[in-house]
């Protein structure tokens, strides 16, 4: 791998870190920054819904500037203004205040990761298109990691503004090793919408396999935390590790995506979407013992990755002049499902508890399986990936 090529990757990875550990970091410090400032567990959470809006605003309505300007200025703009609201969030006198600064995150966030997956596919090498996004991807694994682990650790330490401080200052610092990035993705000059982007062949199937995906996920991953400290009668920490397990599969996952380059997205999605459903359904099995869940976490990690970046890959593959408003759509669509997760999930889980929701997970995988045969007969599917 090229250096600078290498350095792209770490940059693209930083910066998914940076973004997932902020939407991830709320959770674990509800309790410290309720009692801080006065507010109680679900007020501090509004803050993470008002996060929620503004990445699926920016993702709809700013995401398609990238593809006028270019993805690396949009993302090093979007990476300014995220800095500036992780600043403004550890600066917050109030609940309101965290809010207004969490909504200027998910606006940055809602510009940049489509803007990454766009330049995560300028930079590619041909050939080797499906191990350079898996790359970058691994970002949601160090995004776990900050985001569950380290950051609560780091609060107990020196309180939860410090860790909003460390994340503002890691972000701006992205922003300046990023400069070399305003040269990648460069624009076409071409006006793109939602809009435009909706008219594009195969975008349809592709958000319905997103939101199958996406949906799937967070039905059972919101309500893993309640499964192992209600259920299970264990403690939060011990619930914080199944998070952590998955994050290490979905890293690991990295080492399989040279084969996604060689089957290509007609073959390999069907396969690794029943593997997803799969996994689910082992999930069931194992979730009245602790120490088999976490095993199943690191599959889940692992099948997630791919499942992924093949449908990153496909999508970004439809229209390269559009990619950044078909990744606006594909983050609106998934930040839609996990508004709509804690609702479906919850209904589940009342009366099944966590084996309602993975069997809903299992059968939505199922479905987008069953999508995902018909890949197979698009001209080119069975060639390697196409540029991701």
């Amino acid at each position: 791998m090229r250096p600078s090529l290498r350095t792209s990757i770490v940059i693209l990875m930083s910066a998914i870190g940076v973004i997932g550990a902020n939407s991830l970091l709320l959770s674990p410090l509800v309790a410290a920054v309720g009692r801080d400032l006065g507010a109680s567990p679900a007020e501090v959470m509004r803050a993470a819904s008002a996060y929620g809006l503004g990445v699926a605003a920016a993702a709809l309505l700013l995401a398609p500037l990238g593809d006028r300007f270019g993805a690396g200025r949009l993302l090093r703009a979007a990476l300014l203004l995220l800095g500036a609201g992780l600043g403004a969030s550890a600066a917050a006198p109030g609940v309101w205040g965290l809010m207004a600064a969490q909504a200027v995150c998910g606006l940055a966030g809602g510009a940049a990761l489509p803007s990454i997956y766009t330049l995560a596919a300028a930079i590619a090498p041909k050939g080797r298109e499906s191990r350079t996004l898996g790359a970058v991807l691994t970002g949601w694994t160090v995004s776990l990691v900050l985001g569950v682990s380290a950051s609560a650790w780091a609060a107990d330490l020196a309180g939860w503004r410090a860790v909003y401080a460390a994340l503002a200052g890691g972000t701006l610092l992205l922003w300046a090793l990023s400069a070399r990035l305003r040269h990648s993705g460069q624009a076409g000059g071409q006006a793109t919408s939602p809009l435009t982007a909706l008219r594009v062949p195969g975008i349809t199937r592709g958000l319905l396999a997103t939101a199958l995906l996406m949906l799937g996920f967070y039905a059972t991953y919101f309500f893993t935390g309640a499964h192992v400290t209600l259920t299970l009668n264990l403690s939060t920490a011990q619930a914080g590790l199944l998070p952590l397990f998955y994050g290490t599969g979905f890293g690991l996952a990295v080492l399989a995506d040279p084969l996604l380059d060689r089957l290509g997205p007609g073959r390999a999605a069907a396969p690794v979407l029943l593997l997803v459903a799969a996994v689910y359904l082992l999930m069931m099995a194992a979730g009245g013992r602790y120490p088999l869940l976490l095993g199943a976490a690191v599959a889940w990690g692992v099948f997630q990755h791919l499942a992924l970046n093949l449908l990153v890959a496909r999508l970004t593959a439809l229209d390269p002049a559009q990619r950044g408003a078909i990744m606006g759509l594909y983050s609106t669509v998934t930040y839609v499902c996990v508004f709509a997760a804690p609702f479906a999930g919850g209904l589940l889980f009342a009366p099944w508890g966590l084996a309602g929701c993975l069997a809903f997970s299992a059968l939505l995988a199922l479905g987008s399986a069953a999508e995902a045969l018909g890949l197979r007969r698009q001209p080119g599917a069975e060639a390697t990936s196409a540029p991701v």
